[in-house]
């Protein structure tokens, strides 16, 4: 039977959980910190291997490097030194034309690009690339509605511009979005053909995708309502229970936390949770991208993961990493009604 959230905010007898009430969770692996100094890993995207689970790899961005390829323990298994690339996503057995296969979509603020990635077998290698209708790409999130290939580009200036994929390296301009202010974090639903889109100062709006366009957005999840977010919105992934259920999840980067909605109907607030530290992988704090998956990888994984970048990795001062989240984790942290 699918088990649902009971929303956290009804529990508590005078309103929302306080900051120090909301639960905590623990990631069980981490990954290699990316090579670069400061503020420079920023988004992860979830490559499943099907015929081998176990050998399925997380893609993480260095954005003052490029992009690197870990397995599920967090070992690095892959670097491409492909440019400033600040956000990918994926996308698998995606058909354009005649070609199919696993493709990735980055944005490369090196020279204002989009950069196309063919992967097999969880190895990745540049395809080609498109020009951006703006300069500085931030945020990014893919799409694979049936019968096609889109790609999202978020920007600083509130802008959002939807390509089209016309082939695994190329891709031309099908649609804009325009919100008030800075944009980054997005996550495209394949199955209920939505866009969600994190506006950071603002909180989250969703734009349905219907004949080829994009409908005017609205807001869904607001900063500073009971839902406890706080700026800045960063990133928004979906866990997927089914072929409409599930939770859509975001990135509280403003006080450490991470908020699920209900995937269905008004997207309905669920529940907060931290990533604290445990005995051996510390916490993680002013996350900016996340990604998530309900595909089983294992034994370890048997309900899938969450991944999140981790603003401030252990020891103080050392290059930033990503945290690794057993799901299991986060459904015992949370109250469920049965």
């Amino acid at each position: 039977m699918l088990r649902r959230f009971i929303p956290l905010i009804a529990l508590a007898a005078c309103g929302p959980l306080s900051e120090e009430e909301i639960p905590s969770v623990t990631a069980v692996a981490e990954t290699e910190a990316v090579t670069s100094e400061g503020d420079a890993a920023d988004d992860p995207a979830i490559w499943i291997n099907s015929a081998d689970p176990l050998q399925s790899r997380i893609f993480g961005t260095d954005k003052k490097a490029g992009l690197y390829s870990y397995d599920l323990s967090g070992a690095i298994r892959q670097f491409l030194p492909a440019g400033e690339l600040n956000n990918v996503d994926l996308r698998q057995g995606v058909v354009i034309g005649e070609w199919t296969g696993d493709i990735a979509a980055a944005s490369n603020r090196t020279n204002n690009t989009i950069s196309l990635f063919i992967i097999s077998g969880g190895v990745a290698e540049a395809s080609g690339a498109f020009p951006s209708a703006f300069d500085e790409p931030y945020g990014l999130c893919m799409g694979a509605p049936a019968g096609e290939a889109l790609v999202f580009v978020a920007y600083k200036t509130g802008d959002l511009v939807m390509y089209r994929l016309a082939g695994p390296g190329a891709g031309e301009e099908a649609g804009r979005l325009k919100l008030a202010s800075q944009l980054e974090g997005c996550v495209f639903d394949d199955e209920t053909g939505t866009l969600y889109v994190g506006e950071e100062n603002t909180g989250v709006w969703k734009a349905s995708y219907r004949d080829g366009a994009l409908a005017a957005p609205r807001i869904v999840a607001e900063i500073g309502k009971a839902n406890g977010m706080k700026a800045d919105v960063e990133g928004l992934a979906l866990y997927k229970t089914g072929e409409t259920s599930g939770y859509l999840i975001a990135s509280s980067q403003g006080n450490n936390s991470y908020a699920l909605f209900d995937r269905e109907g008004e997207n309905a607030f669920l529940g907060r949770f931290r990533i604290a530290g445990g005995e051996t992988v510390d916490g993680a704090e002013e996350t900016d991208g996340i990604e998530a998956t309900s595909a089983s990888l294992g034994a370890d994984f048997p309900a899938g993961l969450l991944v999140v970048q981790d603003g401030f990795n252990d020891p103080s001062g050392s290059p930033q990493n990503f945290k690794i989240v057993d799901w299991r984790a986060v459904e015992a942290a949370l109250v469920f009604d049965e």
